[in-house]
Protein backbone atom coordinates (compact mmCIF):
# COMPACT_ATOMS: atom_id res chain seq x y z
CA UNK A 1 0.00 0.00 0.00
CA UNK A 2 1.26 3.44 -0.82
CA UNK A 3 -0.11 6.70 0.87
CA UNK A 4 0.67 9.98 -0.50
CA UNK A 5 -1.35 11.83 1.66
CA UNK A 6 -0.22 13.42 4.83
CA UNK A 7 -1.85 12.09 8.44
CA UNK A 8 -1.53 9.31 11.02
CA UNK A 9 -1.86 6.01 11.40
CA UNK A 10 -3.02 4.59 14.63
CA UNK A 11 -4.28 1.21 16.12
CA UNK A 12 -8.03 0.95 18.22
CA UNK A 13 -8.07 -2.59 18.83
CA UNK A 14 -7.18 -5.03 15.99
CA UNK A 15 -8.04 -2.40 13.59
CA UNK A 16 -5.37 0.21 11.84
CA UNK A 17 -7.07 3.38 10.33
CA UNK A 18 -5.19 5.44 8.46
CA UNK A 19 -6.55 9.53 9.42
CA UNK A 20 -6.82 12.94 7.90
CA UNK A 21 -8.13 16.16 8.27
CA UNK A 22 -11.18 15.16 6.09
CA UNK A 23 -10.85 11.09 6.11
CA UNK A 24 -10.57 8.17 8.29
CA UNK A 25 -9.89 5.18 6.14
CA UNK A 26 -9.21 1.13 7.33
CA UNK A 27 -5.75 -0.47 6.64
CA UNK A 28 -6.56 -3.78 5.67
CA UNK A 29 -2.70 -4.69 7.27
CA UNK A 30 -3.64 -8.82 7.36
CA UNK A 31 -2.98 -8.47 3.41
CA UNK A 32 -0.21 -6.28 3.58
CA UNK A 33 3.68 -7.13 2.74
CA UNK A 34 4.56 -3.79 3.09
CA UNK A 35 3.51 -0.11 4.00
CA UNK A 36 4.93 2.82 1.44
CA UNK A 37 4.82 6.35 2.67
CA UNK A 38 5.21 9.34 0.79
CA UNK A 39 3.80 11.90 2.89
CA UNK A 40 4.49 13.31 6.23
CA UNK A 41 2.47 10.85 8.58
CA UNK A 42 3.39 9.84 12.02
CA UNK A 43 2.57 6.80 13.72
CA UNK A 44 1.30 5.81 16.68
CA UNK A 45 3.71 3.17 18.95
CA UNK A 46 0.29 0.84 18.86
CA UNK A 47 0.81 0.72 15.21
CA UNK A 48 4.36 0.34 15.10
CA UNK A 49 3.76 -2.84 17.32
CA UNK A 50 0.92 -4.04 15.16
CA UNK A 51 3.22 -4.12 12.00
CA UNK A 52 5.82 -5.85 13.96
CA UNK A 53 3.52 -8.47 15.15
CA UNK A 54 2.76 -8.92 11.58
CA UNK A 55 5.97 -8.66 9.67
CA UNK A 56 5.12 -5.77 7.90
CA UNK A 57 7.75 -3.56 6.41
CA UNK A 58 7.40 0.36 6.27
CA UNK A 59 9.46 2.44 3.88
CA UNK A 60 9.45 6.41 4.10
CA UNK A 61 10.27 8.55 1.54
CA UNK A 62 10.07 12.33 1.67
CA UNK A 63 8.02 14.40 -0.78
CA UNK A 64 10.40 14.72 -3.37
CA UNK A 65 11.02 10.74 -3.66
CA UNK A 66 14.28 10.50 -1.54
CA UNK A 67 14.73 7.45 0.66
CA UNK A 68 14.78 8.26 4.16
CA UNK A 69 14.78 4.48 6.06
CA UNK A 70 12.61 1.85 7.19
CA UNK A 71 11.29 0.22 10.19
CA UNK A 72 11.53 -3.72 9.43
CA UNK A 73 9.81 -6.30 11.73
CA UNK A 74 11.89 -8.48 14.17
CA UNK A 75 9.63 -11.56 12.27
CA UNK A 76 12.20 -10.57 9.50
CA UNK A 77 15.27 -10.15 10.42
CA UNK A 78 18.22 -12.03 8.30
CA UNK A 79 19.11 -15.47 8.91
CA UNK A 80 22.60 -15.81 10.79
CA UNK A 81 23.82 -18.35 8.70
CA UNK A 82 22.66 -17.08 5.17
CA UNK A 83 24.53 -13.70 5.99
CA UNK A 84 27.86 -15.70 6.84
CA UNK A 85 27.33 -17.69 3.66
CA UNK A 86 26.52 -14.41 1.36
CA UNK A 87 29.47 -12.97 2.88
CA UNK A 88 31.29 -15.31 1.60
CA UNK A 89 29.79 -15.13 -1.67
CA UNK A 90 30.86 -11.53 -2.21
CA UNK A 91 34.35 -12.51 -1.20
CA UNK A 92 34.93 -15.87 -3.92
CA UNK A 93 34.37 -16.13 -7.43
CA UNK A 94 30.13 -16.13 -6.45
CA UNK A 95 30.61 -12.33 -6.61
CA UNK A 96 31.66 -12.11 -10.51
CA UNK A 97 29.59 -14.55 -11.78
CA UNK A 98 26.24 -12.50 -9.39
CA UNK A 99 27.07 -9.07 -10.49
CA UNK A 100 27.44 -10.73 -14.70
CA UNK A 101 24.05 -12.28 -14.10
CA UNK A 102 22.76 -8.90 -12.74
CA UNK A 103 24.29 -6.66 -15.53
CA UNK A 104 22.78 -9.22 -18.26
CA UNK A 105 19.46 -8.59 -16.66
CA UNK A 106 19.50 -5.20 -17.18
CA UNK A 107 20.41 -5.68 -20.27
CA UNK A 108 18.18 -8.01 -21.74
CA UNK A 109 15.27 -5.86 -19.62
CA UNK A 110 16.83 -2.35 -21.42
CA UNK A 111 16.76 -4.26 -25.02
CA UNK A 112 13.59 -5.53 -24.69
CA UNK A 113 11.93 -1.83 -24.63
CA UNK A 114 14.17 -0.46 -27.16
CA UNK A 115 12.88 -3.24 -29.38
CA UNK A 116 9.43 -2.52 -28.43
CA UNK A 117 9.56 0.76 -30.45
CA UNK A 118 11.96 -0.15 -33.23
CA UNK A 119 8.86 -0.93 -35.69
CA UNK A 120 8.40 2.95 -35.65
CA UNK A 121 11.84 4.29 -34.50
CA UNK A 122 15.08 3.94 -35.92
CA UNK A 123 16.98 2.18 -32.74
CA UNK A 124 19.61 0.33 -34.46
CA UNK A 125 22.57 1.67 -33.37
CA UNK A 126 21.59 2.09 -30.02
CA UNK A 127 20.45 -2.05 -29.75
CA UNK A 128 23.48 -2.93 -31.86
CA UNK A 129 25.68 -1.42 -29.53
CA UNK A 130 24.44 -2.70 -26.54
CA UNK A 131 23.83 -6.23 -27.72
CA UNK A 132 27.95 -6.04 -29.23
CA UNK A 133 29.00 -4.78 -25.76
CA UNK A 134 30.65 -7.88 -24.12
CA UNK A 135 30.32 -8.42 -20.47
CA UNK A 136 32.75 -10.95 -20.33
CA UNK A 137 35.01 -8.94 -17.65
CA UNK A 138 37.40 -10.39 -15.03
CA UNK A 139 36.44 -7.74 -12.68
CA UNK A 140 33.19 -6.42 -11.03
CA UNK A 141 34.49 -3.19 -11.43
CA UNK A 142 34.50 -3.69 -15.53
CA UNK A 143 31.48 -4.74 -15.42
CA UNK A 144 30.05 -1.42 -13.56
CA UNK A 145 31.73 0.21 -16.48
CA UNK A 146 29.62 -1.24 -19.22
CA UNK A 147 26.46 -1.25 -16.72
CA UNK A 148 27.01 2.18 -16.96
CA UNK A 149 27.56 2.77 -20.60
CA UNK A 150 24.51 0.69 -21.61
CA UNK A 151 21.83 3.10 -19.33
CA UNK A 152 23.69 5.82 -20.84
CA UNK A 153 23.42 4.81 -24.65
CA UNK A 154 19.80 4.03 -22.99
CA UNK A 155 19.34 7.53 -21.88
CA UNK A 156 20.48 8.86 -24.85
CA UNK A 157 17.25 6.99 -26.74
CA UNK A 158 14.74 8.80 -24.19
CA UNK A 159 14.15 11.84 -27.00
CA UNK A 160 13.32 9.25 -29.55
CA UNK A 161 10.48 7.55 -27.76
CA UNK A 162 9.33 9.64 -25.04
CA UNK A 163 6.54 12.49 -26.54
CA UNK A 164 7.75 16.57 -26.34
CA UNK A 165 11.55 14.97 -25.30
CA UNK A 166 13.72 16.87 -27.12
CA UNK A 167 16.84 16.00 -25.10
CA UNK A 168 17.42 13.94 -22.03
CA UNK A 169 20.38 13.77 -19.70
CA UNK A 170 19.72 11.61 -16.02
CA UNK A 171 20.53 14.20 -13.33
CA UNK A 172 19.74 13.05 -9.98
CA UNK A 173 19.28 15.32 -6.71
CA UNK A 174 18.03 17.76 -7.25
CA UNK A 175 16.41 16.11 -10.71
CA UNK A 176 16.44 18.78 -13.70
CA UNK A 177 13.30 18.14 -15.47
CA UNK A 178 9.88 16.36 -15.40
CA UNK A 179 11.53 12.63 -16.52
CA UNK A 180 14.06 13.51 -14.45
CA UNK A 181 11.76 14.06 -11.46
CA UNK A 182 9.53 10.93 -12.80
CA UNK A 183 12.62 8.53 -12.91
CA UNK A 184 14.12 9.39 -9.05
CA UNK A 185 10.53 8.77 -7.90
CA UNK A 186 10.37 5.76 -9.18
CA UNK A 187 13.51 4.44 -8.53
CA UNK A 188 13.13 4.75 -4.81
CA UNK A 189 9.70 3.69 -5.17
CA UNK A 190 10.91 0.53 -6.77
CA UNK A 191 13.90 -0.39 -4.44
CA UNK A 192 11.59 0.02 -1.25
CA UNK A 193 9.60 -2.72 -2.76
CA UNK A 194 12.87 -4.57 -3.28
CA UNK A 195 13.97 -3.85 0.05
CA UNK A 196 11.17 -6.07 0.99
CA UNK A 197 11.63 -8.61 -0.78
CA UNK A 198 15.21 -8.86 0.19
CA UNK A 199 14.48 -9.27 3.83
CA UNK A 200 11.36 -11.54 3.46
CA UNK A 201 13.80 -13.95 1.60
CA UNK A 202 16.27 -13.80 4.52
CA UNK A 203 19.12 -12.49 2.42
CA UNK A 204 21.17 -9.08 4.04
CA UNK A 205 20.34 -6.17 2.17
CA UNK A 206 23.37 -4.88 2.91
CA UNK A 207 26.00 -7.41 1.36
CA UNK A 208 25.85 -6.63 -2.39
CA UNK A 209 27.76 -7.78 -5.82
CA UNK A 210 27.60 -5.34 -8.27
CA UNK A 211 27.39 -1.89 -6.29
CA UNK A 212 29.71 -2.11 -3.44
CA UNK A 213 28.56 -2.19 -0.49
CA UNK A 214 27.83 1.22 1.57
CA UNK A 215 26.62 2.88 4.85
CA UNK A 216 24.49 4.72 2.69
CA UNK A 217 22.19 2.56 1.51
CA UNK A 218 20.98 -1.29 1.27
CA UNK A 219 23.03 -1.89 -2.02
CA UNK A 220 21.43 -5.36 -2.42
CA UNK A 221 18.62 -3.60 -2.87
CA UNK A 222 20.12 -0.88 -5.53
CA UNK A 223 22.00 -4.02 -7.02
CA UNK A 224 18.33 -5.82 -8.03
CA UNK A 225 16.34 -2.95 -8.31
CA UNK A 226 18.34 -1.96 -11.12
CA UNK A 227 17.43 -5.34 -12.83
CA UNK A 228 13.73 -4.47 -12.62
CA UNK A 229 13.55 -0.50 -13.31
CA UNK A 230 13.69 -0.85 -17.16
CA UNK A 231 10.25 -2.93 -17.09
CA UNK A 232 8.70 -1.60 -14.31
CA UNK A 233 10.11 2.17 -13.93
CA UNK A 234 10.93 3.64 -17.26
CA UNK A 235 7.72 1.70 -19.00
CA UNK A 236 5.49 3.07 -16.13
CA UNK A 237 7.27 6.41 -17.18
CA UNK A 238 6.56 6.20 -20.83
CA UNK A 239 2.85 5.14 -20.46
CA UNK A 240 1.97 8.08 -18.70
CA UNK A 241 4.01 10.67 -21.09
CA UNK A 242 3.12 9.51 -24.22
CA UNK A 243 -0.77 8.74 -23.23
CA UNK A 244 -0.74 12.61 -21.83
CA UNK A 245 -1.73 10.93 -18.08
CA UNK A 246 0.81 13.45 -16.76
CA UNK A 247 1.35 17.42 -18.10
CA UNK A 248 3.25 19.86 -16.30
CA UNK A 249 0.34 21.18 -14.33
CA UNK A 250 2.06 17.93 -12.18
CA UNK A 251 5.13 19.34 -11.09
CA UNK A 252 6.44 21.59 -9.06
CA UNK A 253 9.84 23.65 -9.27
CA UNK A 254 12.10 23.74 -6.15
CA UNK A 255 15.26 24.44 -4.81
CA UNK A 256 16.38 24.60 -8.33
CA UNK A 257 14.99 21.35 -8.74
CA UNK A 258 11.84 19.86 -10.35
CA UNK A 259 9.85 17.39 -8.35
CA UNK A 260 6.25 15.67 -8.93
CA UNK A 261 2.96 17.52 -7.07
CA UNK A 262 0.83 15.88 -4.80
CA UNK A 263 -1.45 14.98 -7.45
CA UNK A 264 1.24 14.23 -9.70
CA UNK A 265 2.56 12.10 -6.93
CA UNK A 266 -0.83 10.33 -6.82
CA UNK A 267 -1.71 9.83 -10.62
CA UNK A 268 2.47 8.44 -10.75
CA UNK A 269 2.02 5.91 -8.01
CA UNK A 270 -1.14 4.75 -9.64
CA UNK A 271 0.74 4.03 -12.81
CA UNK A 272 3.78 2.09 -10.50
CA UNK A 273 0.91 0.46 -9.07
CA UNK A 274 -0.87 -1.08 -11.92
CA UNK A 275 2.63 -2.48 -13.34
CA UNK A 276 3.42 -4.24 -10.24
CA UNK A 277 0.04 -5.96 -10.66
CA UNK A 278 0.49 -7.04 -14.01
CA UNK A 279 1.38 -10.48 -14.24
CA UNK A 280 3.02 -12.76 -16.09
CA UNK A 281 5.08 -16.10 -15.84
CA UNK A 282 7.63 -16.56 -13.02
CA UNK A 283 10.54 -19.18 -13.50
CA UNK A 284 8.52 -21.22 -11.46
CA UNK A 285 6.38 -21.54 -14.05
CA UNK A 286 3.54 -20.08 -12.12
CA UNK A 287 1.25 -16.60 -13.13
CA UNK A 288 2.83 -14.34 -10.83
CA UNK A 289 2.41 -10.09 -10.27
CA UNK A 290 5.47 -8.24 -11.02
CA UNK A 291 5.87 -7.64 -7.26
CA UNK A 292 5.70 -11.60 -6.02
CA UNK A 293 8.40 -11.94 -9.14
CA UNK A 294 10.67 -9.62 -7.24
CA UNK A 295 10.63 -11.93 -4.15
CA UNK A 296 11.09 -14.71 -6.16
CA UNK A 297 14.16 -13.23 -7.62
CA UNK A 298 15.33 -12.91 -4.25
CA UNK A 299 14.88 -16.25 -3.48
CA UNK A 300 16.64 -17.24 -6.33
CA UNK A 301 20.20 -15.50 -5.91
CA UNK A 302 19.56 -17.15 -2.44
CA UNK A 303 19.02 -20.20 -3.68
CA UNK A 304 22.70 -20.35 -5.81
CA UNK A 305 24.34 -18.31 -2.42
CA UNK A 306 23.46 -21.14 -0.10
CA UNK A 307 23.05 -24.05 -2.20
CA UNK A 308 24.58 -23.72 -5.82
CA UNK A 309 21.43 -23.50 -7.49
CA UNK A 310 21.49 -22.10 -10.87
CA UNK A 311 20.92 -18.00 -10.83
CA UNK A 312 19.43 -16.47 -13.79
CA UNK A 313 18.52 -12.69 -13.26
CA UNK A 314 15.06 -11.67 -14.60
CA UNK A 315 14.28 -11.05 -18.28
CA UNK A 316 11.22 -9.48 -19.39
CA UNK A 317 9.42 -11.07 -21.88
Amino acid sequence: MYITKDGKIEREGSTLYYIGEDFKQHLPAMNLKSLIILAKVSLSSWAIDYFNKLGISVHFLDQEGRYQGSLISGKNMQIGDVTVEQARAYDDSRRLIIAREFVEGIRWNILKNLKYYSDRIDLDTEIEQIMQMSLEDESVEALRGKEGNIWQIYYGTFSKFLKGVDHFERTYYPPKDEINAMISYGNSILYSIVLSSIVISGLNPSISFLHEPSNRSFSLALDISDIFKPTIVISSIAKLVNKNMINGNMFVSKDEGVYLSEIGRREFVRAIRDKLETTLQGKSGRTMTYENIITEECYSLKNFILNGQRYKSFRGI
